[in-house]
């Protein structure tokens, strides 16, 4: 009977989307159904939202039922734009009607900005300042993200070069983004120690058209950590760890209740879950990318570090990271709490060799030399991933397929953002852009401050003419390499060490 009632109804609603009297002959049968039979048929996905404006204006029942923040909107917001729900909170009032006219004025700006790219640019490279319209839009950043990825996603090869400056102007925008956090969160008080979230930005800035957040990488992490608690549960059941809620930061201090944990996670992660340290693709920028460290299960040292180092903390071991030479480790203290520890007081845990546990010999040995105990001293999580971003310099280095050099643009951004008077840096990222014949505006730009060499080096670069810009990139080239030899090296360590 309900069935029939709303097959009938089906069909006087086209007719209604039409005529605007409201003496239409099919009204009264559609406004005397339930209310809930109602917003079926009006969120059943057959109506379009030109449909459901002209629905509502035929009676106050039916305008009642289409409400800005009522389910019928909310269902035409979700049916049109799906990526965009994760964004608004169940608990949340949201307008929806009003949503969607924003989310529709920014797909209009965003295709409007596309199409400009495309007669503008379409001879030359996109300069700093062909972004400065997109900058200045107006209304949520989200809408406008969204509407060029559906422009990517458009099927087979229509638009192509929609999709070119499309993709383009996402990579921009998102990189800004990330970076702008990166900046604050680097501004935090040194004994703010996430340092899951920072190696969070170094993945999102390196791959800013996947769909990489810190609370799904966050959510996968506490899967591992469930699994830790139950096999932990076996060993014992009356383990304070057990009783941690998310998001405690507890430390349990007993030794033998430490060791209870690190067991536990020893046998989840490379027993049970099969992480590993890839020995086999080493240097393989993948490695780096917490994102990636969870899909394929095995990284290198300083990314296998940080994802151990996580859970144990999560279940209240306090291990700390080693900026140890070569080879990133953690170290767990066995002294007691008070006394005035040294590096043999500590035990110290090679994530990237399934967790097994050193002595301060047998870290020496891991690396064949004997090292300062300076070495074996805890860093924060600048330090942490200054050595990463450091780690991803060195592989761009070694890029020799993709001639873009995007992983080495990417990784001089995260590193100049952290250390902006890095000399030698903004040399090698002056003699990129000059190499690649893009943003000599943004090279330019930067405040080098009193290292005219460098100044004097970058303005030779930019020319007019083919013939000029090559004369002068060689010029200044070899004088990058004479201030270069005169400067001091980094003061990363993995720079000169290799990926560790």
């Amino acid at each position: 009977m309900a069935a029939a009632a709303v097959d009938s109804a089906m069909e006087v609603v086209p007719a209604l989307a039409e005529e605007a009297a409201p003496e239409a002959a099919g009204l009264s049968c559609l406004v005397n159904l339930p209310g809930e039979v109602l917003e079926y048929i009006l969120c059943s996905g057959s109506l379009t939202a030109a449909d459901i404006g002209r629905v509502s204006s035929t009676c106050r029942r039916l305008r009642e039922l289409c409400q800005s923040s009522g389910k019928v909107w909310k269902e035409q917001f979700r049916v049109r734009w799906p990526s965009l729900m994760k964004h608004y909170s169940p608990t949340d009032y949201v307008n929806w009607l009003e949503e969607y006219k924003v989310r529709q004025k920014a797909g209009l700006e965003a295709r409007k900005i596309v199409a400009s790219f495309s007669k503008r640019f379409f001879s030359e490279h996109v300069p700093c300042n062909g972004f400065s319209d997109i900058e200045n839009l107006e209304g949520p950043e989200i809408f406008f993200e969204d509407e060029l990825v559906c422009i990517l996603n458009m099927e087979g090869r229509k638009a192509l070069t929609w999709k070119y400056y499309a993709k383009k102007i996402l990579y921009y925008l998102r990189q800004q983004k990330i970076l702008n956090n990166l900046k604050a969160f680097l501004q935090q008080p040194d004994d703010y120690e996430s340092y899951l979230e920072g190696a969070v930005y170094i993945d999102q800035y390196c791959n800013p058209l996947s769909d990489i957040s810190l609370r799904d990488i966050q959510a996968q992490i506490d899967s591992i950590v469930e699994l830790v608690c139950k096999t932990l549960r076996g060993i014992n059941s009356r383990h304070p760890s057990l009783a941690f809620k998310a998001g405690e930061s507890s430390m349990i201090m007993e030794i033998e209740l430490q060791s209870q944990v690190l067991d536990a996670m020893n046998y989840v992660l490379y027993d049970q879950l099969k992480f590993k340290g890839n020995r086999m693709d080493y240097y393989n920028a993948l490695n780096l990318y917490m994102h990636q460290v969870l899909i394929r299960r095995t990284g290198i040292p300083i990314s296998m570090s940080l994802l151990y180092l996580t859970i144990a903390r999560q279940l209240g071991v306090p291990l700390e990271p080693v900026n140890f030479p070569s080879h990133f480790l953690l170290r767990w203290c066995q002294g007691a709490e008070g006394a005035t520890l040294d590096i043999f007081d500590y035990i110290y845990i090679d994530a990237f060799g399934k967790g097994k546990q050193l002595t301060v010999k047998e870290c020496e040995y891991l690396i064949g030399q004997h090292v300062t105990a300076a070495l074996y001293g805890v860093v924060n999580v600048k330090k942490v991933l200054q050595r990463m971003v450091g780690n991803l310099l060195s592989l761009g280095k070694r890029e020799g397929i993709d001639q873009s050099y995007q992983l080495l643009r990417d990784s001089l951004d995260l590193y100049l953002a952290m250390y902006p008077d890095q000399v030698q840096l903004l040399l090698l990222q002056a003699r990129l852009y000059f190499h690649l014949g893009i943003w000599p505006e943004k090279v330019c730009d930067t405040p080098f401050g009193q290292q005219e060499a460098l100044s004097e080096a970058t303005m030779f670069g930019v020319s007019t003419t083919p013939q000029e810009l090559q004369v002068r990139h060689m010029y200044a080239s070899s004088h990058a390499a004479r201030c270069r030899s005169s400067c001091p090296p980094p003061s990363c360590p993995c720079l000169a060490m290799g990926i560790c």
